[in-house]
Formats: C-alpha cells, sequence, structure tokens
C-alpha cells in the first residue's frame, strides 16, 4: 500500500509517494479503511475538516477531487440529488458528481469544502448517478476504530484489495483537444 501526495512547490505540484503507510482500522461494510501514513521529512499534510452530515440538503452544491481513470489532480462537480438513499440497509447521499474508477474512495465536499462523504459507487449505464457514504458512517468508523481494527492474520479482517485505475500514458481524444 502506498499513498500519492502532490506536494506545491512554488507555482507547480510535485508527486510524491509515500510508502510507509499501514493498515489501523478496516470496515468491510461499508468499504472504509483507516490508514497511517509517515510522511516523508519536510511534508506537511493539508488539513481537511469533515462536515456535520446533518447540515446537507437535496440541491446543495459538490465536488470531488481524485484520478478518475487516472487523469490525475480532478474535479468533478454535481450537487446533492438526495441526502439519503437507501440501497443494501444503507442510506448513501446521492449525487450528479461524477465518480468513476480513480475518485472513488476519495472525499466528497460541500461548497465550504468540508468533507460531507465518501464516494464509493456509481450506477453503470447512468450518467450523473454516483453515490457517497456519509460523513456521520466515517466519523462513527473513525470514533468506533478499535472494534474494526485491522488483523492481518484473520481472515475475518474483511480486507479486499482492488486494482486502482491505471494512469493515462497518452493524450486526451482529439475530441477533448483545443483546436
Amino acid at each position: 500500500i502506498s499513498i500519492t501526495a502532490f506536494r506545491k512547490e512554488g507555482s507547480e505540484f510535485k508527486r510524491q509517494k509515500i510508502e510507509d503507510v499501514e493498515i489501523i482500522a478496516t470496515n468491510p461494510f461499508l468499504d472504509l479503511a483507516l490508514l497511517r501514513a509517515k510522511p516523508p521529512e519536510g511534508y506537511t499534510p493539508v488539513v481537511t475538516y469533515l462536515a456535520d452530515g446533518d447540515e446537507i440538503r437535496d440541491g446543495d452544491p459538490v465536488f470531488a477531487i481524485g484520478n478518475p481513470l487516472g487523469f490525475e489532480r480532478s474535479v468533478s462537480e454535481g450537487i446533492v440529488s438526495r441526502r439519503s438513499r437507501a440501497d443494501g440497509g444503507i442510506a448513501y447521499i446521492q449525487t450528479t458528481t461524477q465518480i468513476n474508477p480513480g475518485n472513488s474512495g476519495g472525499p466528497l465536499f460541500d461548497a465550504r469544502g468540508q468533507v460531507i462523504g465518501v464516494t464509493n459507487m456509481k450506477i453503470m449505464g447512468g450518467e450523473g448517478l454516483g453515490f457517497a457514504i456519509p460523513v456521520r458512517y466515517v466519523i462513527d468508523f473513525l470514533k468506533n476504530r478499535e472494534a474494526f481494527a485491522y488483523n492481518s492474520e484473520s481472515s475475518d479482517a474483511g480486507y479486499r484489495y482492488v486494482q486502482p485505475a491505471a494512469r493515462q500514458k497518452t493524450s486526451p481524444p482529439a475530441a477533448l483537444k483545443k483546436n
């Protein structure tokens, strides 16, 4: 397991891979994991705040940051379609924000830049049907992380690894290029 961070140096962002990463807890029911990373010398992570999950409303603007389909440091925006959409016994945030391999598993932010959820799935064959785990579930997971403590010796640890999207090494399709 490694973490890719982008460190601002002047007006540019330098890609940096952090390999000293440890799994602390996993929640197989919500597909969440808590990781501990030892940042490199001189690196200070940016603080991200968790919102009060009950403040979001249908129609609120939201955005996701990630690497969809390997396009690094991409932002997609949308709105909250439904703040509470039930699926499989869990109430998700439904959003029109585009969720694709590479930005799923990342934060869903509100207009104030606070995390309101963790993006985790989309409906295949439908556009603008993305879903996020509400931050209230994330906070509960963090508060009770001892109950989900990771144990590499146990088959009940609930972890599984999904291959990340491949990084795009080609230029965008001609339809996306500016003329």
